[in-house]
């Protein structure tokens, strides 16, 4: 049941669910990966490349 599966999807609080599908199928544009203390972060998509990066504002006038 498609409808049950986003329910628990809204519900579940995890980097990602799949719905009548495996892991295996993961598309690398979207991020994966753990929710609060579990798993090692984000992966895949820019928010996967995040976890390397720190931003810095850099101003200048002509």
């Amino acid at each position: 049941d498609l409808r049950a599966g986003f329910r628990i999807a809204e519900k579940l609080e995890s980097g990602a669910m799949h719905i009548n599908s495996m892991t295996v199928h993961d598309e690398y544009p979207l991020p994966h990966g753990g929710v609060k203390k579990s798993g090692f972060g984000r992966f895949n998509g820019y928010q996967g490349l995040d976890e390397f990066l720190y931003y810095k504002t850099v101003t200048w006038m002509e």
